[in-house]
């Protein structure tokens, strides 16, 4: 008895120190990521981006680059500019990043790692064919003493200007030693809408892994599945939730449509995913080996092209939307909480997702264990805490698709803390995937997730 009260005592004042805090990304498990946009075009790029800012927290942000140049500015009918004066997509990236500025030391009072809005400026460079300040950004993220690769999204180079990934592959290409070169290519990941022909990129024989996040078209791009998966997924509403009373950030909210955000929704880190494994499947959908053309060749680590044409199976139907509709609504309220945070006077008037302690590990990261068939492994998240002192519901599940054990596999108490699965006996070397989904009482509430594959031996 003494020691369950000093256990629920030492508990207590976690969740008392955690609701004065801002909560903290984990810094291992954070990504290095560039994003290229053509924004000042088609209004979505510019949506994508108060998405994009409102989670940069979460990774090491290292460029944004605009590549729309003034004589394809005022081109496209359906642009918003939301009144900023620009010339270019590059003054008009400095108008959202001036919004993201008036809203930063909000967000800095929910969560760290928001980078300071003058870094962020300086990260912000043009890139259209004639500005060579994109293509030196790329180098010299690549040329850095820093052992992470580079996740680099193109949201659409759509404007007649050319990657500038491509660019600076091109050059390092001419001007560095074969080994060299090899080397800066594979430096790379790349998570992008690039369609479903040759890459915006080239250079796919040295890439070493490839997501095309907006195609094929099956029944619609996948591209254009974003806007009906989540307009209003869990009663999201525009208006309400992000372009009134949230601040300027929001108010520069143009459209739903934000095809361009798989790109990088692919790359928050909730526990669910893996980048590194794109047929696990996480908030962005589930991705297969593109498969049946010249590019899906061989790179330096396989067959590296992947792209949206998995299906999961949900309430009885199979189908592609279920890869990405089964999250939405914890996306989208997850989205909605940020932007309460633009607003929110203190840490406590908003609401904050569970922090998830699972097998002793409070990570994000996936985890990876080995049981023996017949045997019985306890699942424990008993840790578990939510920065708000809200109560807290467990889900655990067996997500079939992305494991190779297609039979049953029988899970006790799924909706406590603490679970068992019983493994099957005829599982051997085979593999099965456990998520937990932990979601609290707040409003709106907020899921985190761990996912642990099991190998069967």
């Amino acid at each position: 008895m003494i020691y369950r009260e000093i256990a629920v005592i030492s508990a207590v004042v976690c969740v008392a120190i955690l609701c004065h805090s801002p909560v903290r990304a984990a810094d291992s498990q954070r990504l290095r990521v560039i994003v290229e946009t053509d924004i000042g075009g088609d209004a979505d790029d510019q949506a994508s981006l108060v998405r994009f800012l409102l989670y940069c927290n979460e990774w090491d942000v290292e460029g944004i680059i605009a590549d729309r140049p003034a004589n394809k500015f005022h081109s496209d009918p359906v642009r918003n500019h939301k009144g900023i004066k620009a010339n270019d997509g590059y003054d008009l990236l400095l108008g959202y990043l001036d919004a993201y500025a008036l809203v930063y030391d909000s967000l800095r009072r929910h969560a760290e790692n928001y980078p300071e809005p003058a870094s962020l400026r300086r990260l912000a460079v043009p890139g259209w064919n004639d500005s060579d300040s994109g293509v030196n950004l790329l180098i010299a993220a690549a040329d850095r003493d820093d052992a992470r690769p580079i996740w680099y999204g193109n949201w659409g180079s759509n404007s007649g200007s050319i990657s500038n990934l491509r660019r600076a592959f091109d050059k390092v290409k001419q001007e560095r030693s074969a080994a060299e070169y090899e080397a800066f290519v594979r430096k790379f990941r790349i998570c992008t809408l690039d369609g479903p022909g040759q890459t915006r990129q080239g250079h796919e024989d040295q890439i070493p892994l490839h997501i095309e996040t907006g195609y094929p078209d099956i029944g619609g791009r996948w591209y254009h599945r974003f806007r009906p998966l989540t307009e209003h997924a869990g009663g999201f509403d525009v208006r309400r939730d992000v372009q009134q009373n949230h601040g300027p950030l929001g108010a520069l909210y143009t459209t739903p449509k934000e095809g361009d955000s798989w790109t990088f929704v692919y790359l928050i880190p909730t526990g669910l995913s893996d980048p590194s494994e794109p047929t696990w499947g996480g908030w962005a959908g589930r991705y297969g080996p593109r498969g049946g053309d010249s590019l899906n060749k061989a790179g330096p680590n396989g067959t590296p092209f992947f792209w949206a044409n998995q299906q999961d199976a949900v309430n009885g139907k199979t189908n592609r939307d279920n890869t990405a509709s089964r999250w939405a609504e914890h996306m989208q309220n997850d989205f909605r909480a940020r932007l309460d945070w633009c607003v929110a006077k203190d840490f406590t008037d908003a609401n904050h997702a569970p922090i998830i302690h699972c097998q002793n590990d409070d990570t994000a990261a996936v985890l990876r264990v080995a049981a023996a068939v017949g045997s019985k492994l306890t699942l424990d998240a008993s840790g578990t805490i939510d920065p708000d002192g809200d109560e807290l519901s467990y889900r655990w599940f067996v997500y079939a698709e992305p494991g190779t054990y297609r039979g049953e596999a029988m899970l006790q108490d799924s909706t406590k803390s603490k679970a068992t699965i019983e493994v099957p006996i005829n599982a051997r070397g085979k593999s099965l995937h456990i998520v937990l989904q932990v979601t609290d009482s707040g409003i709106p509430p907020l899921t985190r997730y761990r996912r642990i594959v099991i190998e069967l031996r």
